[in-house]
C-alpha cells in the first residue's frame, strides 16, 4: 500500500486565471486543453476566476497515490523527470508553498473540482478578498509518485 510522505496545502492568489506550478521538466511538452497549458518548465493552470484564493494540495508518495475521495470534474495523468522541488508561483512570481522532491522521474495526476463556483462567488463581496475564504470555492491537487520507468 502506498504512502504519503509529504503533503503541502496553499492557497494562492489567482491573477488573470492562472496558477502557475513547477519546474516540471517535460521531455516533450504534453498536449495542451482547456485547463492546463505547458509554457515552459511546469503547468499553468486556467482557474474558473480571478481574484479569489483556490486550494491547491501538492502530494508526494512512494507509490501509485489512491485516487482522493469526492467527485473530480478533471484528471488527467503526465510522466516527467523532476527537480529538488515543485511550487506553487502567481503570475508575480511569488511562491506561495513548495514540497521537496528527489530529481528523477515521476507520475503526476492532476485533479481539480469546483470551477462551477462562479454562481457561487456572486454571492461573495463585489471587492476581492484580501485573503483565503474559510471554504475554497476551487480545489487542485497534484499527486506525485516515482516512475518505475
Amino acid at each position: 500500500m502506498p504512502t504519503l510522505i509529504n503533503a503541502v496545502d496553499v492557497r494562492p492568489r489567482v491573477y488573470y486565471r492562472t496558477i502557475q506550478i513547477g519546474p516540471i521538466l517535460f521531455e516533450q511538452a504534453p498536449a495542451e486543453d482547456d485547463i492546463v497549458q505547458i509554457p515552459g518548465e511546469g503547468w499553468s493552470l486556467t482557474s474558473s476566476d480571478n481574484d479569489f484564493y483556490p486550494l491547491v494540495r501538492l502530494e508526494v508518495w512512494d507509490g501509485p497515490a489512491p485516487q482522493p475521495s469526492g467527485s473530480w470534474e478533471y484528471e488527467r495523468a503526465f510522466h516527467s523527470p523532476m527537480a529538488d522541488r515543485l511550487a506553487v508561483v502567481d503570475l508575480g512570481g511569488v511562491c506561495y508553498g513548495e514540497i521537496e522532491l528527489r530529481p528523477g522521474r515521476y507520475h503526476l495526476r492532476l485533479l481539480c473540482r469546483g470551477r462551477d463556483h462562479v454562481e457561487a462567488s456572486l454571492a461573495l463581496d463585489p471587492f476581492p478578498p484580501e485573503g483565503p475564504h474559510d471554504d475554497p470555492l476551487e480545489v487542485w491537487v497534484v499527486q506525485i509518485w516515482p516512475s518505475a520507468d
